[in-house]
């Protein structure tokens, strides 16, 4: 039996269509089941922090330099905080002309 190219045509068709009516239901199926499934998965990992030794410590290290940074602004006098936070070294200053 020869190879004839004109019955290719159709089974490709048929084979892209196919495929392409698969591709879309899996995405309707994962959008209707699986992604609301790992949003909920993932707040309820984020509402549980406490299992997780090293966000503990990371969080109370956070907690510890902010207190540190809030006592250093309370000390500074009210002129002198404007001043530094206007002369920081990262922002170029704004020529007038």
């Amino acid at each position: 039996m020869p190879f004839d190219p004109s019955d290719l045509a159709p089974l490709l068709g048929t084979m892209f269509v196919g495929a392409s009516t698969l591709l879309i239901t899996a995405a309707i199926g994962w959008r209707i089941a699986v992604r609301p499934t790992m949003r909920a998965l993932l707040e309820y990992r984020a509402a549980r922090p406490a299992n997780d030794p090293q966000l503990l410590r990371r969080v109370a290290e956070l907690e510890e330099e902010i207190r540190w940074l809030k006592g250093q602004v309370a000390q500074l006098p009210d002129g002198g905080l404007s001043r530094l936070l206007g002369e920081t070294p990262w922002r170029p200053g704004r020529e007038r002309s």
